[in-house]
């Protein structure tokens, strides 16, 4: 079953916003040498808006929390990081300034729909008071495992939702531990019918943006086809090495094999001519065959190249 996740992070109104909505300045502009979208499967992304971005866009809304902040509090909203002293152990703390619009990054199935989407964030509003304002699904990203060969390209099928992180109640934000952080894990799994993917503790690894996801992930893709390539390489030189080794005793045996053939044609050959020493050897396995085992001397000109009519034949150990 595939695998999901929710990374949440600060909602950036100025970059986020253009590429959850892909337009046109923003896709002329973007590195797409990094980041790659199939501009033709654009059309099958899907988007939703809250009732409450009607007749607004963020920026509008984000003032409108500032306000309530002020209102609620009696003091502006600290957007910014600040550094803070204590005062019994002088110890100093840096404190992040207040995200009050965050975003979720959700690893999708391709068949992900807006009302599975739509599930989870109702469950996250009752568990924990935050709202969703708009949620992307993004079906046209994606990376090549081998950069230029559209056949390797892998689809990064994802969704955005911008969250509402504040209590309107108090004016202040949500609190969210790493408990409730890992409850969404289940969550957003159990709502789009996935897994959830292996946590950070276990792991190790820190969640990466997503343009440097893309090159992470290329690097490890192409580090690993490098990595197969040079184990098939190294089987390739085994097989040489064994078909060497096999042809070259292939051909001692039929040198072999020539050799003994050989011998049977030369004998065959003095056996019909008489002569020779094939036919010397015929000769006296005939005698040994007529009179049994005897001593036959040669008392020809000694060359050994046959037996005369003066050849002696003495029964063996006898004059």
């Amino acid at each position: 079953m595939a695998q999901t996740s929710d990374h949440i992070k600060p909602y950036n109104i100025g970059s986020s916003k253009a590429h959850n909505r892909r337009t046109q300045e923003y896709l002329k502009r973007i590195n797409k040498d990094r980041l790659y979208i199939r501009s033709d499967l654009t059309p099958q992304n899907s988007s939703w808006e809250s009732s409450l971005m009607e007749g607004k866009d963020l920026t509008a809304y984000y003032n409108e929390i500032a306000r309530m902040v002020k209102e609620k509090t009696g003091r502006a909203m600290q957007t910014k990081e600040r550094t803070v002293i204590n005062k019994k152990t002088g110890k100093t703390k840096i404190v992040n300034g207040s995200s009050p619009l965050r975003e979720s990054v959700v690893v999708c199935k391709q068949d992900t729909t807006i009302d599975q989407l739509k599930k989870y964030c109702d469950r996250c509003h009752v568990r924990w008071g935050i709202t969703a304002l708009q949620i992307f699904i993004h079906q046209d990203e994606g990376h090549y495992s081998i950069p230029g060969d559209n056949s390797t390209r892998k689809p990064n099928c994802h969704a955005h939702i911008v969250w509402d992180w504040m209590n309107h109640e108090t004016g202040k934000s949500c609190k969210l531990g790493k408990v409730d952080m890992s409850l969404m894990q289940d969550m957003v799994a159990e709502c789009l019918e996935m897994e959830c993917g292996t946590r950070k503790e276990k792991t190790g690894k820190e969640h990466l943006e997503r343009t440097d996801f893309i090159i992470a992930k290329q690097k490890q893709e192409m580090e690993e086809a490098a990595n197969k390539k040079k184990h098939l390489e190294h089987e390739n030189q085994i097989r040489e090495k064994i078909g060497a080794e096999l042809d070259e005793e292939i051909a001692r045996k039929q040198n072999k094999v020539n050799r003994e053939n050989g011998n049977t044609i030369l004998s065959n050959a003095a056996k019909l001519l008489g002569k020779g020493k094939y036919a010397d050897m015929e000769k006296k396995h005939c005698l040994e065959r007529t009179f049994g085992r005897y001593d036959i001397q040669d008392e020809s000109d000694g060359t050994g190249t046959s037996l005369t009519v003066g050849t002696n034949i003495r029964k063996a150990g006898k004059p």
